[in-house]
Parts: structure tokens; sequence; C-alpha cells
């Protein structure tokens, strides 16, 4: 029997920031796309689960110019990358990232993969031809903003090298920074110095690949993006070693490009969507200030070779379902929008966590919990360094637990008169995951990057 519940003291202190949010997204396969059949599913991620930020995969293999490995370098003559980059799997991926770039997002394009076999050494395994590699590379990235006309910064260029196939083709740390400084040159060679390089992506989380790029400083305007992996666990002693190498390009931010769980049962769902919220605590916990789900919806992986149930949708008949994952992730992709700051938030309570966000101008606050024990708690949250807008009005609570789904609850004012619960007094389910906002829903259609408007 469920016991009579704790007090649960939370103190928010909104004059001490911690790192800046460049949003949270997803990692999505553009083959879907289907003439525009996804759009319904598109606005979903965007309106509904609020996805800021999209690593967009075009081709699922390295090797689109060349699959069969019979053409060699010939596969990279103008005439034969224009049929290429004008067939319908290009197409899709170039519609997918125009309707992102109609949504006032610029999504972050990647590869993976295997490359064409020609460009791998004796061992049939290994990336041998650089240069050959970093053209095939730049002529899509020259083709998206020149002749498609799209709007993007990003640009991930390899793909957990240190796995090897069928992720992409295996590449050692050193040969990694060889590769990007080839890579760097020739983009600048065709005018696309805008474009920004997100490294290493590799599969094992460490900073192995990241140091030999780090010693490279000529690569620093270069270098946008520290994009790691995880789908495990991690320590901070962990998240502080790779991130005491990224923070040598202070410019570059750090993000964690895929994350979630690798479970593939389909009966597990709350195991899963409870796991995925721990460790995108961890990693905001850590300093990241960005964070992509692996991965949008169901879906067959061309490198994988295989279906695969990683999505926070599940894919049926003609319409894609949200899963318990989607709803977890919800409560901060949703409610923490790009440009927040995450700002001190102390709990007082063991196994109650607890992550606060604001604005710029502090008019605005969200916190993101998760009571991780078996008692009820109820919840003593203290504001401190927020507007009075803020403080004499009110938040929204939303809650997901083992049978519902970042439901609403209600609105609570920010002070009460009932002390000792004269702060937000919210009651906390055992094993649930809340929010409290003063970011509201708006329903189902949101107008450009605002992902909700305050309470009044």
């Amino acid at each position: 029997m469920q016991g009579p519940g704790i007090m649960a003291c939370v103190r928010v202190d909104a004059s001490c920031a911690h790192q800046t949010i460049d949003g949270f997204g997803v990692n999505i396969n553009s083959k879907y796309w289907n003439r525009g059949k996804l759009i319904p599913t598109m606005r979903r991620l965007h309106d509904d689960l609020g996805a800021r930020l999209y690593r967009v995969d075009i081709f699922g293999k390295s090797d689109w110019i060349d699959e069969d490995g019979s053409l060699g370098p010939a596969a990279l003559d103008s005439a034969h990358l224009e049929r290429i980059y004008t067939r319908p799997v290009a197409s899709n991926g170039w519609a997918m990232m125009r309707w992102l770039n109609e949504h006032g997002i610029e999504p972050y394009l990647t590869c993976s993969g295997d490359v064409p076999r020609w460009m791998l050494g004796d061992d049939g395994k290994t990336l041998a031809d650089y240069d050959g590699f970093c053209d095939m590379l730049v002529s899509l990235v020259e083709w998206a903003v020149k002749r498609e006309g799209l709007r993007f910064t990003l640009f991930g260029p390899l793909n957990e090298t240190d796995l090897g196939q069928p992720e992409g083709p295996h590449v050692s740390p050193e040969a990694f920074a060889r590769v990007i400084e080839l890579l760097d040159a020739k983009l600048s060679a065709r005018g696309l110095d805008h474009i920004k390089l997100v490294v290493a992506e590799q599969g094992r989380f460490s900073a192995d690949y990241l140091k030999p790029i780090v010693a490279l400083p000529q690569l620093q305007d270069r270098i946008g993006v520290f994009g790691l992996h995880t789908y495990t666990d991690l320590t901070p002693s962990q998240f502080a070693d790779v991130l005491a190498v990224a923070n040598a390009f202070p410019r570059a931010r750090a993000w964690m490009t895929e994350f979630g769980d690798l479970d593939q049962s389909g009966e597990k769902e709350w195991y899963v969507a409870w796991r995925m919220a721990s460790r995108l605590f961890d990693l905001l916990e850590a300093g990241f200030s960005g964070a992509l789900v692996w991965d949008a919806y169901d879906n067959y992986h061309d490198h994988d070779e295989a279906w695969t149930i990683y999505g926070l949708l599940r894919t049926g008949l003609r319409v894609h379902t949200p899963k318990k994952r989607y709803h977890a992730m919800k409560h901060a992709f949703r409610f923490v929008p790009p440009g927040w700051q995450r700002v001190e938030a102390v709990s007082e309570v063991a196994g109650l966590r607890v992550l606060a966000f604001s604005n710029e101008a502090r008019d605005g606050v969200t916190l993101v919990g998760m009571n991780t024990t078996g008692e009820a708690l109820y919840l003593n949250a203290w504001l401190e360094g927020l507007a009075d807008s803020v403080v004499q009005g009110s938040v929204a609570h939303y809650r997901t637990s083992e049978g519902e789904n970042c439901h609403y609850i209600g609105s609570i004012p920010v002070r009460g008169p009932n002390w000792p619960f004269n702060g937000i007094d919210a009651f906390v389910l055992p094993y649930s995951i809340f929010t409290l906002t003063t970011l509201r829903d708006a329903g189902d259609h949101i107008a450009g990057d605002h992902i909700g408007s305050p309470l009044r």
C-alpha cells in the first residue's frame, strides 16, 4: 500500500544560469516523405512534440553515387551527380528539408552507412580515398545549397566510424581529423564557408575522436557542434571528460545527436520511456545544449538492412501513433524552447530530480521533474530570480505516469498562503515525470518557433 507521502522542497534560483538550450529533436528518415503524405506526422513532431532539431539522413547509406561500386571515380561526374540528386530518393529529402525551412527550422543534414567500395582500403572496411569521399560529400552539400536553395548550416559527414560497417566506414581518430581538414578546404573552395560540421558522432561515448580535431586550431571556425551518441547510462565523470575536451573549441556546441534505448522487444515501453527521460536529464545536468532522439518513427534502416522500432512514433497502416517515450520526451521538448537557459534547481529529497529553465527576460519558467521514488511527494517549489509576473502568476501542471501521457493536471499558483506549502504546491505521483510551466499547451497548431504562450 502506498504511504501518505512526504514533503519535497525544491528551490529554483534563476539568477544562477547554466547552459543555453539550442533545442531538442529527432533523427529522421526522409525516404518516407512520400510526396508529402508524411506532412501530418511532421506537424505532430513540430507542433505537438515541440521538436526543433532535425537530423536528416537522405540516403541511409553513403554510397549514393555508386551503390554497386561499378562506376569508380567516374561516379563523381557532374552529369551523373545531377541524375542522382534529381531522383525520387533525393527529392524526398529536399522536400522534407524545404518543409522544415518553411516552418522556421534549419535541418541538420547528415550521412551514414557504407561508402562505395572503391573508396575503401584493401581490407574492404577502412576509408582510404579521402579525396573522393570528400568530393562526394561536397557535391551533396553544394547541390542542397545552390540548386535546391535550402537553408541549413550543420552537416554531419561521418557516422560511428569507431564501430565501422554498417554504421559507416572504419576511420581512426587521427584519420578522422585528416578527413575533416580536407573537407574544410573543399567546402571553402566551393564557397561554402557558412557550413559548419558536426563531429565526430562516434558510437562509443568518449573523447577519443575529439582530441585530434581540437589539436588542429585551424578547424575551430568549421566545427559547429560536437555530436555524441549514447544508448546507455553515463556517469558525471564520463560527461565531464568529454566536455573538457570539447571546450577547447568554445564556439562549438555540445549535443547528444543520438540518444535512446536499444530494446527491440516492443514490450517494455514504460521502461524505455523512463530510461530515455533519465538519460535526457543526465545529459542536460552535464551541460549539453541539445539532444536528438533516435528515432522519429519506426522505419526500415537502410544501413542496417532491418526494420527497427526505435521511433517515438509507432508506424502503422498510414498512421503514426505516439508511444509512451514520445510523451516522456514531450515534457522537455515542448516546454523548453530554444534560447532558454537551464538555471539552478536544488531538490532536498533524494530521488526527486528537477531541472529548471527560464528565458533571458526571466518572465517565463519551466520545471521538469522525475519522481524516481515509490513515495507520493507533496512538492513545494520556491522560485527566486524571476520577474514579478511569474511570481504573481501560475503554472500549468503536466504529468506522465504508467497510465497517463503528458496529461494536463491543472493550474497552480506560483505563490500561495498555505505555509509551509507556500511555493508551487503540486502532488507528484510515485515513478512519474512532470512539468510545471508558464507555457501552456496552445492546442494542435503552434505558429512559427513558439512552443507555447504565457498563462494568463
